[in-house]
Order: C-alpha cells, then sequence, then structure tokens
C-alpha cells in the first residue's frame, strides 16, 4: 500500500485564501436594537430587607406583633341601591285646571320644607265656560261699535238742524254703557284665562319636607286637573336595596344588621332590617332583594345612589342569631402600607434588627384587624409601629 505524498505548501496557500474569502463574502447577522437596557438588574426580593442599627430601632419606635388565625365573622359585600320609604314618597299634582304662577325656582334636588308654597293655581273654567265668555267679550265689543254709529248720526244730524240734543245725549248715553259692558267682559274673560292677581290663586303647598326629586310643569304652565306637577321624598330616613344570592338567604341572622358605606369612602352607617315584601328571586342572576333603613337626616344619601353593604352572615338555619365565624390570618390595620401603585404590603421581622418587606393580598378588613389569603404565614412577626418610617427610610425618605 502506497502512503500518499504530501501536498506542498506553494498549493495550499491559493486554497486558503480562497476560503478566506468565501468566509468574508457571508453577511454578518446585525445585533438586535433594544429600547433599554439594565446593567445589573437586581431581583426585588434582594430590595426588601432593611437592616438597622440598634440606636435606629429604638428612635423609630419600632413594635411588632405575631400574625395569628383568628375566628372572623362570615360577611359578604354586596352592592346596594339608595331608594325612599315607601310611603314618604309623594307625587304632587293639581286639583284644577288652571294657570300656575310662582314656581320658577323649583328644581329637582332642592330641599323644601313642609308647608312651603311651591306653586300658586289660577283656576280656569271649564272649556264651555270659556266660550260663554269669549262669545260674551264679541257681543259687547258689536254692541259698543253699534252705540258709536247712532251718536255719530245723532251728532251728524243736530249739526244740520235735523236732529234734536236730546237724541244726541241719549246716544251718548248708550256709548258709555256698552263701553262699560265691554271692559266688564273682558275683565271676565282675563279672570278666566288666569291673568288675574296672585290673591285670587290656590296655593300648592309641600305636605312634608324632603328634596324634589322630578318637576313636570314650569311657571305659566297651563295644567288640568290630577296633572303631576313635581314629585318629593323624604329622605330623614331611607331604605337600602340588597340583592343577595338566593343561597345566603338562609344565612341571615334573625335581626340582624348591616353596614352601609358610600363608594366615595364616607363614614358607614348602620342598616336595620325591615318587614317588606320578598320580591322573589331574578332567574338571571339567583339573587333576591331584601330591605335595610339606615338613619339619613343629614341627607347624605340619595334615592338612585349606589353603595356597598357588608352582610354578615349566620348559619345555614334562617333562625340562626348568631354570625357564623371563619378562621382565617389576621394583622392589625396598623400594619399594612401602599406603595404609590395601590400595592399592599408589611414587614416581617426576619433577624434581629432586620426587617424584611413583603406583598400581602387583602381579603377584607373586620373592625381594625385586616384579614389576609395570602402573603404571610402565621407566627411570622409584622411591624405596626414604625412601619411607615422603614418604608421611608427603604425608599430614602428618612434617615
Amino acid at each position: 500500500m502506497s502512503i500518499p505524498s504530501l501536498i506542498p505548501l506553494s498549493r495550499l496557500l491559493p486554497l486558503v485564501g480562497i476560503l478566506s474569502l468565501a468566509a468574508c463574502g457571508k453577511e454578518e447577522k446585525p445585533k438586535a436594537i433594544v429600547a433599554s437596557e439594565v446593567e445589573n438588574p437586581v431581583k426585588e426580593s434582594e430590595l426588601t430587607t432593611v437592616t438597622i442599627t440598634a440606636d435606629a430601632e429604638k428612635r423609630l419606635g419600632i413594635k411588632t406583633v405575631a400574625i395569628k388565625t383568628d375566628n372572623v365573622q362570615a360577611t359578604r359585600e354586596v352592592g346596594g341601591e339608595i331608594q325612599a320609604v315607601p310611603g314618604r314618597a309623594v307625587t304632587i299634582v293639581a286639583p284644577v285646571q288652571g294657570t300656575l304662577r310662582g314656581g320658577a325656582s323649583i328644581t329637582a334636588g332642592q330641599r323644601v320644607r313642609q308647608g312651603q308654597t311651591l306653586y300658586s293655581l289660577v283656576p280656569l273654567p271649564a272649556e264651555r265656560d270659556l266660550l260663554t265668555l269669549n262669545q260674551g267679550t264679541a257681543q259687547a265689543r258689536t254692541q259698543l261699535q253699534v252705540a258709536q254709529a247712532r251718536l255719530s248720526r245723532a251728532e251728524a244730524l243736530l249739526a244740520d238742524r235735523a236732529g234734536s240734543v236730546r237724541a244726541r245725549d241719549d246716544a251718548r248715553a248708550d256709548v258709555a254703557l256698552a263701553q262699560r259692558g265691554l271692559a266688564d267682559a273682558r275683565a271676565r274673560q282675563a279672570s278666566a284665562n288666569g291673568n288675574a292677581g296672585v290673591g285670587q290663586a290656590l296655593p300648592i303647598k309641600a305636605p312634608l319636607s324632603g328634596v324634589v326629586q322630578r318637576v313636570t310643569v314650569t311657571d305659566g304652565s297651563v295644567v288640568t286637573p290630577n296633572m303631576v306637577l313635581v314629585e318629593l321624598a323624604a329622605l330623614n330616613k331611607v331604605w337600602v336595596r340588597v340583592p343577595l344570592f338566593v343561597g345566603d338567604l338562609r344565612r341571615l341572622g334573625k335581626g340582624q344588621a348591616v353596614t352601609v358605606r358610600p363608594l366615595d369612602g364616607g363614614a358607614p352607617r348602620q342598616g336595620r332590617p325591615v318587614e317588606a315584601p320578598l320580591l322573589g328571586a331574578t332567574a338571571g342572576t339567583g339573587t333576591a332583594d331584601v330591605f335595610y333603613e339606615i338613619d339619613n337626616a343629614d341627607e347624605a344619601f340619595r334615592p338612585g345612589e349606589r353603595v356597598a353593604v357588608d352582610v354578615t352572615l349566620g348559619g345555614n338555619n334562617l333562625a340562626t342569631a348568631g354570625a357564623a365565624t371563619t378562621e382565617a390570618l389576621t394583622i392589625p390595620a396598623a400594619a399594612l402600607l401602599y406603595d404609590a401603585t395601590g400595592g399592599q404590603w408589611v414587614y416581617v421581622r426576619t433577624a434581629p434588627r432586620q426587617y424584611t418587606r413583603q406583598r400581602v393580598e387583602v381579603q377584607r378588613a373586620v373592625g381594625d384587624q385586616i384579614v389576609i389569603s395570602r402573603g404571610v404565614k402565621a407566627g411570622a412577626e409584622v411591624v405596626t409601629d414604625g412601619a411607615a418610617e422603614l418604608f421611608g427610610t427603604e425608599f430614602g425618605g428618612s434617615h
């Protein structure tokens, strides 16, 4: 078997050059352009631990409590709607046909007191009476025109020495009587059309103190009997309609009150159950309406307003008086912190003078305690006093 001879170096050099040119001819893939780049990124968990000195801990007044599992009341947060108490909302109607006066300032949302005069109603006669009055005015006008024509002829005859002074005086008297008759007819017609003085009008007064819900007429409107003028609602007490799931109706404690909270963050109020007819379940939502009454002397709530209602649930028996309880992790409200985006945090002591910020998920508030659904474990020590100071220390707000 023969050994192949070595290729001379002079032949290899051109071959290497050709391969190099072929490699250089390939287009290189451009490097991707990134809109932004963060150098040395750090995880969030590495930014949440704060270590302070003993003097700083004393100066900040830091106190901690252990997270524990408590028995808290079973509640349900549902939406409700404010309604006027039935029988305390009235509709004012026109007693007779007439023309309204003096109601230009009555607007929806205005507060009125009991006995306040809302309108003055100038009564109008029936249609047949109006027709008779119009005909009387036209007749009196015709009589005046005839009397004036007779007076003109009497004066012309007297000027031609063909008439007498007595005939002229009688014609003048007839004109005066016709003028008086026309004036009286016009006055009766003006009164019938509602142009009489206010002293002849009927006052329309508010039967109760409340708020104007709706206005259907304006000043000068001609109304017919039983026509709606104004709707009023007394708001010293209002009802809250709560659509509750049918399955929760059996868990309502007998006589159990609820907490009604405005959606704008106002002060909550207690709602007392009222005896109202059950309206039945709604097929589409599986709910039934229950009603609660709240005191509203300051008229903070208006009919139609939406509110949040915290309903305390009892056992599965409709006659159960006590509220059911469930086990849940709770922390004091002072331990909960919020960041600029609404995130919820607590500081947990992980070592002496070492505190770690942990994100938590709040389920609800029960008094001055916060029920936590996840984020921390039972037994962990959370900071109450000084939590806000630690937050500022971590982000450079305090030193």
